[in-house]
C-alpha cells in the first residue's frame, strides 16, 4: 500500500480568458479560451475531455461542465460550445454575458470520454450539442491516425446543426475515412432503435461513443449493447445540471457503523484509505492525498465514476450514470458513502 498524505479536498479553479466568441447556430456559441501563460501546461487535454466552470449567479456561484470541441493536434486554443436551453442558468449566462476579454474560472481538463488506444474504427452517435466532444474525437482520429470513423448526428432541423461547415469539410477532406450521416427530425422523424441498429451494421468492431439528449443516449446504448453484446465497451458522456429535475433512486439507508478505511485501486496501485463518518468516498480519497479523477464534485459530470468491486454504498445522486452503468456496478465516488460496515473496494481502473 502507498503512503498517504492528508490534504484539503476540493477542485482547484484557474482563470481563463475568452479570446473569441463565435455564433455556431441561432442558439449556440463557441468560446475560445486561453489560460494564463504560467498555467498553460495544466490545460493540456485529451480529445473528448471537458472543463468545469464556476459561474456567477444571483443565488451564488454554480458549477457547470462543458466539453471541449477543439483538438490539440491542429488548434492552438481550447474551445467549448454552449447551447442555450430553457431556464439554463449556466448556458444562458455564458450566451448572454460572455464576450471576448471576459475572464472565467475553470478546472483543469477532465473526463473519460476520450479516444481509446489502438486502431479500432470509431462509431459516434451524437444529438444536438452532444456533437461537442464527438467532433474533438473525430478531428484527432482523422488527422493523427488511419482509423475509419462514422458519425450519426441527429438534430431538430438543418438550422440547428452545430459545426456544420467543419463536419462538411472533414467529410470532403477524409472521404475515404469518414462516413457522416446527418439526421434531421423534421424530415425523417426521431431516430429509433431500428435506425441505430442499422447504422451499426458493419461497425461491430468499432469503439462506440454516444453523447446527446438523455433519451437518445439511453436508447442508443441499450440498443447497441443488446445488438453487439453486453460486454461491449460503449462510452457515454452525460451532463445533467443539479437544478434539472430527474428521478433518482432513493439513497440506501445509512448504517450505524462506518468502516475506518476502504480499499482503492488507481493506475495499478492499491491504497488503504482512512475513512471518517459522513465523508464521501471521493472526499476521503482526496483528503488522503490521492489524485483520483474528479471535476465537478456534484454528481453531474461522471469523472469520478468507479467500479464498486465489493461493499455497498448509498449515492445521493446517480444523474451522471446510465441504467447500464448502475447494473454493471459503477458508482460516483463524489456521491457515495458507505451503506454498511462491509469492506469496500473502489476500483478506478475498470
Amino acid at each position: 500500500m502507498n503512503e498517504l498524505v492528508e490534504k484539503v479536498a476540493g477542485p482547484t479553479y484557474y482563470w481563463l480568458t475568452v479570446k473569441a466568441v463565435r455564433d455556431e447556430t441561432p442558439a449556440a456559441k463557441s468560446f475560445v479560451l486561453v489560460p494564463e501563460r504560467r498555467e498553460e501546461a495544466l490545460f493540456r487535454y485529451r480529445p473528448g475531455q471537458f472543463l468545469t466552470f464556476r459561474i456567477p449567479h444571483e443565488n451564488g456561484q454554480i458549477m457547470r461542465s462543458y466539453s471541449l470541441s477543439s483538438a490539440a493536434c491542429n488548434e492552438p486554443h481550447m474551445t467549448i460550445c454552449v447551447k442555450r436551453v430553457d431556464e439554463g442558468r449556466g448556458s444562458n449566462w455564458l450566451n448572454d454575458h460572455v464576450t471576448a476579454g471576459t475572464r472565467i474560472e475553470a478546472t483543469q481538463p477532465a473526463g473519460r470520454f476520450v479516444l481509446s488506444d489502438g486502431d479500432a474504427p470509431l462509431l459516434l452517435i451524437a444529438g444536438g450539442s452532444g456533437i461537442t466532444p464527438c467532433i474533438s474525437l473525430i478531428k484527432q482520429a482523422l488527422i493523427e491516425s488511419d482509423r475509419n470513423v462514422k458519425l450519426v448526428y441527429a438534430n431538430k432541423n438543418e438550422a440547428s446543426v452545430i459545426y456544420r461547415e467543419t463536419l462538411d469539410g472533414l467529410a470532403n477532406r477524409f472521404a475515404d475515412q469518414f462516413t457522416y450521416q446527418r439526421w434531421h427530425d423534421d424530415a425523417r422523424g426521431f431516430l429509433t432503435a431500428e435506425d441505430i441498429g442499422a447504422e451499426a451494421v458493419g461497425w461491430e468492431a468499432a469503439d462506440i461513443y454516444i453523447c446527446g439528449p438523455e433519451p437518445l443516449m439511453d436508447m442508443a446504448e441499450n440498443t447497441l449493447a443488446a445488438q453487439l453484446g453486453q460486454e461491449k465497451t460503449i462510452l457515454t458522456e452525460r451532463f445533467v445540471s443539479p437544478d434539472d429535475e430527474a428521478a433518482n433512486p432513493a439513497p440506501v439507508a445509512g448504517f450505524a457503523a462506518s468502516p475506518c478505511s476502504f480499499r482503492l485501486t488507481l493506475d495499478g496501485e492499491d491504497y488503504e484509505v482512512p475513512y471518517r463518518p459522513e465523508q464521501t468516498l471521493l472526499e476521503a480519497a482526496t483528503t488522503a492525498g490521492i489524485d483520483v479523477p474528479s471535476s465537478c464534485t456534484e454528481g453531474h459530470c461522471g469523472t469520478c465514476m468507479a467500479w464498486l468491486r465489493s461493499g455497498e454504498v448509498s449515492m445521493a445522486s446517480t444523474k451522471a450514470l446510465s441504467k447500464r452503468n448502475i447494473e454493471r456496478g459503477l458508482v460516483l465516488a463524489c456521491q457515495s458513502r458507505p451503506a454498511t460496515d462491509a469492506p469496500i473496494w473502489l476500483d478506478f481502473d475498470f
